[in-house]
């Protein structure tokens, strides 16, 4: 085999495997490269710029980028003893900032499946805790721990949850990574895994002592700096102390908002469909409209190449006059399907977070599309669909920014390439449709509307049935006012499923 063909072949089994294979036996030493980051982007992500880590039987602490290597710096934790204080170069985070994490910085989507992971931060016991007081005023006090402890327990929840959790930029960046110890200033020492305070150390007053003595030596300038510091460190805690009727008023007022819009949306569908229900929008000669609904399949691991495409089309103009029946059920017939398998992946079956099932399309036949032309493909199928600008063009989706963001990063820009009008997803429409607050999965959406399924994470399966959702629940409208519970017209003709 030559070297090209060898090269060709491990660049394919790195991106199935989603890591880096080398054949280089100079670089299989025991020190641990940098993970790539969950989240790809022209720059690093902040902590591969920034810090870096070894996986050992310990912890590490962060360190800087010297040149173009990184210098690797651990520490074992049983040679850790209760007060003694870290390098200055480390990097220290404010255990209160991290649980407020989620509520500040994960979005309303990931939210409710990140939270539990922060709900249980308390009970885990591979923290290593640092407390730094003020000097001279030892009831004054911070709980800290490494950044990098943070930084490794966003990847422990993205690679569970697929998500690209990571510390913020700007501003915000600089509350989850603080430093101590400059010039002699006095530096968090460590109290072991539990938030309690070890009573060896709370005793010991020459600590203190000691930590008031070296900021009274350090130079102005450096204790300007730790009082910088502190201040950040101190002000993480701030967001506990906001006035809690202006938080509940500030929520719900968020709340009437997402309300709003979901029923806003949820008027658009029927408007779009023609129901009785659906109101004027625009002119009285509305266009037609198209709905494109499409779902995408991607390797469950890194680099996360798109795997399927899924299409679904319906043409408002095929079902003008013609009797939705009960949920619309005989609107669904007049969808039109199509299954996009990449060849070089058409063997790759998701298993770690959900059961795929590529070969399972239920809708007509796959196509098999080389990786090079898989957008071709898709501009091939919807271009005659769209072309000639009669219809307007309604993109519909489950959790549709997450499919657009894969499409934008494989080179498709759906609202240009579409000419889009508006965007439905089914998500959020489902929340308008039964009164909830939090997104469900699609198997859900699906169960709560009676509509019977098979083979989900199939993407040409999930496409045709995010369209039937949304059919379904543009005909049948909002939960009535009062209604406790929702009955969907479908029960009538399948009963309740069990799944």
């Amino acid at each position: 085999m030559s070297d090209n063909e060898l090269h060709a072949q491990l660049e394919k089994l790195q991106e199935v495997l989603g890591k880096k294979i080398t054949l280089d036996p100079a670089k299989t030493k025991s020190t641990v490269e940098p993970e790539a980051s969950v989240r790809q982007n022209s720059a690093s992500a902040w902590q591969e710029q920034y810090l870096t880590y070894e996986k050992s039987r310990g912890d590490t602490v962060p360190s800087r980028l010297i040149g173009d290597e990184f210098l690797y710096e651990g520490f074992d934790d049983s040679a850790l003893c209760i007060g003694e204080p870290l390098e200055e170069d480390v990097a220290f985070c404010p255990f209160e900032r991290i649980k407020q994490y989620p509520e500040q910085f994960i979005g309303k989507r990931n939210k409710p499946l990140a939270q539990p992971f922060f709900d249980s931060i308390d009970e885990r016991k591979t923290w290593r805790f640092f407390e730094l007081h003020f000097p001279g005023e030892p009831q004054q006090s911070c709980l800290l721990v490494p950044t990098v402890q943070f930084v490794n327990f966003l990847k422990e929840v993205n690679s569970h949850l697929g998500t690209q959790l990571c510390i913020p930029k700007g501003n915000n960046q600089l509350h989850f990574s603080m430093n101590f110890g400059h010039g002699g200033t006095p530096r968090p020492r460590y109290i072991g895994n539990s938030h309690e305070k070890p009573r060896v150390l709370v005793d010991n007053y020459q600590v203190i002592d000691d930590d008031l003595a070296a900021f009274d030596a350090a130079t102005e300038e450096d204790r300007n700096s730790w009082l910088a510091s502190w201040k950040k460190a101190k002000a993480s805690l701030a967001y506990q102390r906001v006035d809690a009727a202006q938080r509940a008023k500030l929520a719900a007022e968020r709340a009437e908002k997402k309300r709003i819009a979901k029923e806003t949306m949820l008027t658009k569908v029927q408007t779009y469909l023609g129901t009785p229900d659906g109101q004027l929008i625009g002119d009285l000669d509305r266009k037609p409209t198209l709905f494109v609904s499409i779902d995408i399949e991607v390797i469950e691991v890194e680099p996360r190449s798109i795997t399927e495409i899924g299409i679904a089309v319906l043409d408002t103009r095929n079902i003008q006059e013609r009797d939705s029946g009960p949920g619309g059920i005989f609107w669904w017939e007049h969808i039109k399907a199509y299954h996009l398998v990449v060849r070089q992946h058409a063997s790759h079956v998701n298993y770690k977070y959900v059961q795929g099932c590529p070969d399972k399309f239920q809708f007509g036949e796959s196509m098999f599309p080389n990786k090079w032309e898989l957008i071709d493909t898709l501009s091939s199928i919807l271009s005659p669909y769209t072309r000639d600008g009669v219809a307007d063009v309604v993109l519909v989706g489950h959790d549709t920014p997450a499919d657009v963001r894969y499409l934008s990063n494989a080179g498709y820009d759906v609202d240009s390439a579409l000419k889009l009008v508006d965007t439905v997803d089914t998500q959020i429409l489902h929340q308008a449709w039964k009164g909830g607050k939090q997104p469900r999965k699609l198997e859900s959406v699906l169960s709560d509307l009676c509509i019977t399924y098979t083979y989900l994470h199939n993407a040409g399966n999930d496409a045709v049935y995010t369209l039937r959702a949304m059919i379904t629940m543009g005909v049948e409208g909002s939960k009535p006012e009062g209604q406790p519970f929702r009955q969907p017209q479908l029960a009538a003709e399948h009963g309740p499923l069990q799944h």
